[in-house]
């Protein structure tokens, strides 16, 4: 396994030694968060690094499985990718992972083994784990703000890079940004060897999760760490097909600080919107722009850009476009559930409340650093900050 042991022994003695009294000071939250951290995270590592040995003795037919066109929807934080693969997620013809797939269990021996526990579960206690566990996750993990998640509900999949300490997840937990490799400049600036690492354990994970599932259907992942992978995802997928999703910088920046806020906040770092600001506006804008320039080398059949007001000004008439695009048939059922879709989505109520001014943020600020971009899509400068649809 391309396991970071470099990056994790930095990492963890910046935490305990170097920044302990900076960036990463141990405030009362963020004892409680590196304890957990370091208790749960590295068993489940160690767990699954197991269980990726015991696949290839019990289940190494799964080394054959294709992964035939697969679909990686990208773009930048609130963008409305979690809503387009939550939908498109809900057609047999293709299979995204959820959850529980991602992080607890990534492997074909662990997801037999929750298998078993399930099937005992229902034999000898009528299913009560199951609802026991159905219900904690509705309390606890569906209250997150935001971006709502659940174990049994697909999510993007850069969660699998946890494992081995290759993700820009890490800036959640070690906002260090001079001390992490440059993930979220994947193509350009990783180096060789590093990239067709970190690929070649992503791809044979997509190959155990096809393989789980029957090994006919369509591999859907977003994630707007793929917006940093163009190249890679074509290396590594060929026929691989690329959904860009854009939304004007005046609603998607305050959108996207407003966020990483609060999941700093949740471990145990506050004030990070404002202290990580000109980091995190660099990473934005580049992920708008870096995939723009890869499409100029493929053909247009390999990529669909699609506006965030279009898509969800529009949500059946989008689908009917990616369809027509990834020349897939759309079926009635389906049809029917984009409509319950487009109707839950007219009744929706953000909770992500935030203001410029609370951002440190100037509409002149977003206009100067991303006039590149409103020039390209033709944005509205005076567009009002406003909510993303989930």
């Amino acid at each position: 396994m391309p396991f970071n042991f470099a990056l994790f022994a930095r990492l963890t003695f910046n935490q305990f030694f170097k920044f302990r009294n900076g960036p990463l000071k141990f405030t009362p939250r963020r004892r409680v968060v590196i304890l957990l951290f370091y208790l749960i995270v590295p068993l489940q590592q160690l767990l699954t690094f197991i269980c990726f040995y015991l696949d290839e003795i019990f289940f190494p037919a799964y080394r054959r499985q294709e992964v035939k066109a697969p679909v990686f929807i990208v773009g930048n934080f609130r963008s409305g990718s979690t809503l387009l693969q939550r939908l498109l997620a809900q057609d047999r013809q293709f299979t995204s992972m959820n959850i529980a797939e991602i992080y607890i269990a990534p492997t074909l021996t662990q997801r037999e083994f929750w298998k078993l526990l399930g099937a005992i579960d229902r034999i000898l206690f009528g299913g009560s784990g199951r609802r026991f566990i159905e219900k904690r996750d509705k309390s606890w993990l569906n209250s997150l703000q935001m971006h709502k998640v659940g174990l049994f509900t697909p999510d993007e999949d850069e969660g699998l890079l946890v494992t081995i300490w290759s993700t820009m997840f890490l800036q959640y937990v070690f906002p260090v940004m001079d001390e992490l490799p440059p993930f979220d400049r994947f193509d350009a600036e990783l180096p060789v060897g590093q990239r067709q690492r970190i690929m070649g354990f992503y791809r044979a994970i997509i190959r155990r999760h096809l393989y789980a599932h029957g090994g006919d259907r369509i591999y859907l992942a977003k994630s707007p760490g793929h917006a940093a992978r163009i190249d890679s995802l074509v290396e590594f997928f060929p026929d691989a097909r690329i959904i860009y999703l854009t939304r004007n910088p005046m609603r998607m920046v305050p959108s996207a600080l407003n966020f990483f806020d609060y999941a700093w906040n949740i471990f145990g770092i506050p004030d990070g919107a404002h202290r990580f600001q000109k980091g995190i506006l660099k990473q934005l804008k580049y992920w708008y722009l870096y995939p723009l320039q890869r499409f100029k080398e493929l053909a247009p059949a390999r990529y669909f850009i699609l506006r965030y007001n279009d898509f969800v000004g529009g949500i059946l008439e989008s689908v009917d476009k990616i369809y027509a695009w990834m020349g897939l048939p759309l079926s009635e059922g389906f049809r029917r559930v984009v409509g319950e879709v487009v109707r839950s989505n007219q009744a929706f109520e953000s909770d992500n409340v935030y203001t410029l001014e609370k951002l440190g943020l100037t509409k002149k600020q977003i206009a100067e650093e991303f006039h590149e971009i409103f020039e390209l899509f033709k944005f509205d400068l005076q567009a009002d900050i406003g909510s993303v649809m989930q």
